[in-house]
């Protein structure tokens, strides 16, 4: 096998981050922005960088691994498919760390882990072994919004609210909302009238606002209204999503004029606040486990 010449890894360099600006920018367009809101759901443990990858290259995945983790897992590649890339780490060889201890364990020579795009196969590229293997389910409940099952979330999400300092309330609220979040106050109201999940949703929709202004004046946003609702309805579509709760009701109030106004360092910014957001809420319900 002939040796990889640097050139030849300065292109394969710059083509890795070609594709990791065209994921980003696939985000300016609002089928791009749905794909990566639909991905995030399923990988939500992910970077943002590749979330954003498996969106741009799989919109419709809901699972990713490579070859030999589905293999484990009981099943396999079918023959033919072509793999998605992602960033996987590649840790420093032995040999290399032993030829940093052996000149003394500097901390600031120690060396990195680097990242390359790597491999991996969505579900729909796989097929199950046969026996005796025994693949593992890959399909998470789905919850219908008018039921009950989520309410082991709730105390959580309650938890997660008292935590930065906001009161949730359960009380009629006029006119059919679901509830409403007062910056002043920190309160977050939610309409005693819905059902469990109902108000679950309404919940998390509503601790992304109490969030988002923790991190800053409470009486202050680093987005305008609507771009606030975005980002809020967007954490709300992607942890529902997430905990099973069937979102084919929602509608992202993604703005078209938003794009076209806006630099791609904001809409990224606004990606990684969700995405950050996010986390935080899905990390409070998964205490549980």
């Amino acid at each position: 096998m002939s040796k990889v010449t640097e050139l030849e890894r300065q292109q394969r360099r710059e083509a890795d981050r070609e594709k990791a600006r065209a994921a980003v920018e696939a985000l300016t367009s609002s089928e791009g922005w749905t794909a990566w809101l639909a991905s995030r759901r399923h990988f939500h443990a992910y970077s943002l960088a590749n979330q954003l990858l498996v969106a741009m290259q799989c919109p419709t995945a809901t699972r990713v691994a490579g070859f030999r983790a589905w293999l484990k897992l009981g099943y396999c590649v079918r023959r033919g498919e072509t793999a998605l890339r992602i960033w996987v780490p590649v840790p420093p060889s032995r040999k290399v760390l032993e030829a940093w201890k052996a000149a003394g364990a500097d901390p600031r020579d120690k060396p990195r882990t680097h990242f390359k795009l790597g491999p991996v196969f969505d579900r729909s590229q796989v097929q199950e072994l046969p026996p005796p293997a025994q693949p593992v389910l890959l399909d998470p409940p789905i919850r219908d919004i008018d039921g009950g099952d989520l309410a082991w979330t709730w105390p959580l999400l309650v938890g997660l609210a008292s935590a930065i300092g906001s009161k949730v309330i359960v009380e009629a609220i006029p006119r059919g909302a679901g509830g409403f979040y007062v910056p002043e106050t920190r309160s977050i109201s939610i309409n005693e009238a819905n059902t469990v999940n109902h108000q679950v949703k309404t919940l998390v929709h509503e601790l992304g606002h109490a969030l988002l202004r923790a991190e800053v004046d409470v009486d202050d946003s680093p987005f305008s209204y609507s771009e606030e609702e975005l980002v809020v309805e967007s954490v709300a579509f992607t942890v529902c999503g997430s905990i099973g709760l069937d979102t084919s009701g929602y509608s992202i109030p993604y703005l078209a004029s938003w794009s076209q106004t806006t630099s791609l360092d904001t809409i990224e910014r606004a990606a990684r606040t969700i995405d950050r957001l996010a986390k935080r809420i899905e990390d409070a319900v998964t205490t549980r486990e």
